[in-house]
């Protein structure tokens, strides 16, 4: 047995074949592996498969330094080598995993999957309190995966990253064990390469973890060299926070977050009108006809500037969801924007984006065989790792055509139409970073190429938008990834609808719906701060998609988003007796008849007007915080989801869901100040009661005020605490309303003490709650969590 160890973590390595076969936890006095005798040691993939064979194994040990080292070499057969390489530190408690494929034969390699760490046993009893959360669909946090998974089924089998839609949105994941340990797996790659997060059950019936590294280079006699570190270190089991606090640290170190935090950009370098003013998004309104009145009647209800992502048929040529996109220039110019659109959104302070496919082409329009040389071409079969099939044609970004193309339409967009912003759909992020075609001027499979060309046309598009509107255009992009995040200012995500929602999560759907996966504010939790504003909801002000809305909008919200109200494949709701017509749609949906809601609209309209008023520098601007044990009653709503592609198993489906009646998060702006919200979504007003304990939080030392605001009512100061002191808050949600309570530096005041404060607090409190919050089921997903 070959035996590495930390200070915490003890790894046992079959010496006869390099496989792993131990994991155990010194401090927790847990072994997480449950060996089997016919693990795997690696899996490479080559142009004839995957084989996991191999003639002849040998290691060595090097346990001459403080950081011990063992060197394992797989023959495969002459002239191919797998070598992984695995550094055990007591300085940081890690296992460093590194992979090498040494090839002089003449079948290429296309990627090698290493380590793989095999047979991960149940942590709680029964793994009843054991979950998995991962980057997928920017957070997806699953109880007891060991139950739940399936050994060619569900599971995070094919995580490609970087990729927002079917894949990792950044490089690390976690298996724990509430308060009982756990594990915590990350790629430390600052540099953009193409590799896999996987973690599934395998073909014993037992969990495995494992890393996949493309080959940016395929072909005879070429292999690979990994060279950035797989880490493996133990977790308390405090939840899916520890391990991202973790990654946070390495994380905003590279080079996407170079620009540094939002809050102290240059005014130039970023759009502030977008963090600022805009207080709910739409998405699909038809770009080339009259719908004013619709935007019109959302004002009268928001009462906040609205951001537009307007639908795609605003080309010269076809631009929709069923029949047809542009090719070149010439399919895309004159755009046919409606004018009484623009003038109406203007009128109100409103701000628009065109939606582009913008990588998609149609090879049978305009310059036609430029685009089909410019094709990107995709792996087949098991070579094509991931969940998607990418079926649709789409453009390179290296090839020397789609950059150029990428800047000229654009840039003629803007001289154009003069947009506030521009958004791409079906782009970088949810595109497999792969390309086979060397004609491009790239090596066959490219990855870290391929992304950082994404990357380069988004610069150069932007700097060309700039240039023409003498003034800063934000993009946004169908979801997001940690490498794009210095280059897009915002994405549409659909997840925080579910499961009255489409698209990302589908894979996971029943677990959503059963509450036994739960989406997780992952991404929100590592880089908010860093400026990806995120648009979320999927939704409609109609009363026939349930009272799961209530939930939606204010988790949207308290998590830092834009609540979107979307029309892409359904109609809008009805005003003034009137539905827009299907015929004049880019999808062909069917009729509803659903009227727009006011007591809906206004409900919106307060979550609005807090995230443009008192809670903005928080939820625009903020680091979100651990949240507070926030004990709250669990609710059924219901939902019905028909903005959806017919056909599809989602479409028209409904049922009853499980969510928190109280969500809640922390933030705090800078070293400066903090706040923490709680939306009641029920109609019943709720009682709650928190410990404020200031320890947990980097403040300056002295004296601090904290003061509570109900929707967007006044102020009311409650009492003043010293930054390092313990309290307990108490007070009243009413039905369907927002509390933000904020902690700000105290004013020194001459005769202002604590007790007069606290008098004030009382003499202005609102009645006893007609519900006890309490009783709170422990799951991955609950906020508290």
């Amino acid at each position: 047995m070959i035996q590495l160890e930390n200070n915490r973590l003890t790894l046992r390595i079959n010496k006869s074949n390099g496989e792993i076969c131990g994991l155990y936890d010194k401090l927790k006095k847990k072994e997480y592996i449950l060996s089997q005798p016919q693990s795997i040691s690696f899996r490479l993939e080559r142009g004839s498969g995957i084989t996991t064979q191999y003639r002849h194994f040998s290691y060595m040990l090097d346990e001459s330094t403080e950081e011990k080292k063992a060197v394992l070499t797989w023959e495969v057969e002459a002239g191919l080598t797998v070598t992984g390489t695995i550094i055990a530190s007591s300085a940081t408690e890690e296992f460093r995993f590194y992979a090498n494929v040494t090839n002089e034969t003449k079948e290429p390699v296309i990627g090698v999957e290493y380590p793989i760490i095999p047979d991960i046993q149940a942590i709680t009893a029964d793994g009843a309190d054991d979950f998995v959360a991962h980057s997928f669909a920017t957070g997806i946090c699953i109880r007891n995966p060991l139950k739940h998974f399936e050994s060619e089924g569900v599971g995070f089998r094919q995580m490609p990253y970087p990729e927002g839609f079917s894949g990792a949105t950044m490089q690390f994941f976690s298996y724990y064990g509430l308060n009982q340990g756990g594990l915590y797996f990350a790629a430390l790659d600052g540099d953009g390469y193409a590799k896999g997060l996987n973690f599934y059950k395998n073909e014993s019936g037992l969990l495995e973890a494992s890393f996949f590294h493309a080959a940016e280079d395929i072909g005879p006699q070429k292999g690979i060299k990994v060279e950035y570190p797989i880490v493996v270190q133990a977790l308390e089991g405090e939840g899916w926070v520890e391990a991202a606090d973790r990654y946070k640290e390495w994380a905003v170190q590279q080079f996407w977050c170079r620009k540094g935090v939002l809050a102290k950009r240059d005014k130039d370098d970023y759009a502030p009108w977008l963090y600022e003013e805009m207080g709910a998004a739409t998405f699909g309104i038809n770009a080339m006809h009259d719908r004013s009145r619709w935007i019109d009647r959302y004002h009268d209800y928001i009462q906040t500037p609205l951001f537009h992502i307007l639908g795609p048929d605003w080309v010269n040529q076809r631009q929709n969801f069923y029949n047809g996109v542009p090719g070149g220039m010439d399919d895309w110019f004159p755009t046919r924007f409606h004018p009484h659109n623009i003038q109406t959104l203007q009128s109100y302070g409103d701000k628009y984006a065109p939606f582009e496919f913008d990588y998609l082409y149609n090879i049978y329009g305009a310059d036609g065989e430029r685009g089909r040389k410019a094709l990107q071409k995709f792996p087949e079969g098991e070579s094509l790792r991931s969940i998607d099939k990418y079926q649709f044609p789409l453009i390179c970004p290296v090839a020397p055509y789609t950059q150029d193309f990428h800047v000229r339409r654009d840039e003629r967009l803007q001289e154009e139409a003069d947009v506030d912003s521009i958004y791409y759909d079906i782009s970088a992020n949810n595109i497999l970073k792969v390309c086979l075609d060397d004609s491009h001027g790239h090596p066959v499979g490219a990855g870290k190429q391929v992304t950082m060309a994404y990357r380069q046309n988004y610069g150069n598009t932007k700097a060309a938008m700039i240039k023409k509107a003498g003034r800063y255009i934000p993009m946004g992009t169908e979801m997001m990834n940690e490498v794009f995040l210095d280059v897009l200012d915002y994405y549409q995500a659909r997840a925080g609808g579910r499961p009255a929602a489409p698209l990302e999560g589908w894979n996971f759907r029943e677990l959503l719906i059963q509450g036994e996966a739960e989406l997780i504010p992952m991404f929100t939790y590592v880089y908010h701060e860093y400026g990806a504003l995120r648009l979320d909801g999927w939704g409609k002000l109609v009363e026939e998609i349930g009272s799961l809305f209530y939930f939606t909008v204010a988790r949207t919200y308290l998590w830092g988003g834009l609540y979107e109200l979307n029309h892409e494949y359904s109609p809008m709701e009805v005003v003034d007796g009137k539905e827009n017509e299907r015929s004049e749609h880019y999808y062909l949906f069917e009729a509803r008849g659903y009227r727009l809601s006011p007591e809906r609209a206004r409900y919106l309209g307060k979550f609005a007007r807090l995230r443009t008023g008192s809670g903005n520098q928080y939820l625009a601007y903020g680091k979100m915080l651990r949240p507070l044990s926030v004990p709250c009653e669990r609710i059924k709503v219901d939902w019905f989801h028909y903005n959806h592609s017919k056909g599809l198993e989602d479409y028209n489906q409904s049922g009853k869901y499980e969510v928190d009646a109280i969500v809640h998060s922390g933030w705090q702006f800078q070293n400066e100040c903090l706040a923490f919200f709680f939306a009641n979504v029920t109609d019943e007003q709720a009682e709650v009661s928190i410990d404020l304990d200031m320890k947990k939080y980097v403040l300056p030392p002295g004296r601090y005020q904290v003061r509570k605001m109900v929707d967007d009512r006044d102020m009311e100061p409650l009492f003043v605490i010293e930054h390092d002191n313990v309290r307990k808050v108490e007070f009243n949600i009413p039905g369907k309303s927002v509390v933000m309570l904020e902690v700000i530096k105290a004013e020194e005041r001459k005769g202002e003490d604590d007790e007069s404060i606290q008098r004030l607090r009382y003499g202005l409190r609102q009645p006893r709650a007609t519900f006890q919050c309490e009783n709170t089921v422990d799951q991955c997903g609950k906020f508290h969590r």
